[in-house]
């Protein structure tokens, strides 16, 4: 069984704009590749909005949350990489 590839958005530089959620999110998917399923781990606050609002935006492109777990005061993402 393949492990599904993970993104932990909770160890960024907050004080670099190139190091922002959807900034690191499209980066990833460059490197991870498409037609995959991924895991977002974010911070509950700017990175979880960061990251909704990421997905919202590239849902033309075929992105999909399919789960959003809230475990305290991280959520964890899974979604769908067209």
């Amino acid at each position: 069984m393949t492990q599904v590839p993970e993104l932990d958005l909770t160890v960024a530089d907050t004080k670099c704009g190139s190091d922002s959620p959807s900034v690191r999110i499209m980066r990833f998917w460059v490197e991870v590749g498409g037609e995959k399923d991924i895991i977002i781990k974010a911070l509950k606050g700017v990175q979880v909005d960061q990251v909704d609002m990421w997905a919202i935006a590239m849902e033309d492109k075929g992105v999909k949350i399919l789960e959003k777990k809230d475990e305290g005061n991280i959520v964890l993402y899974k979604v769908h990489l067209p």
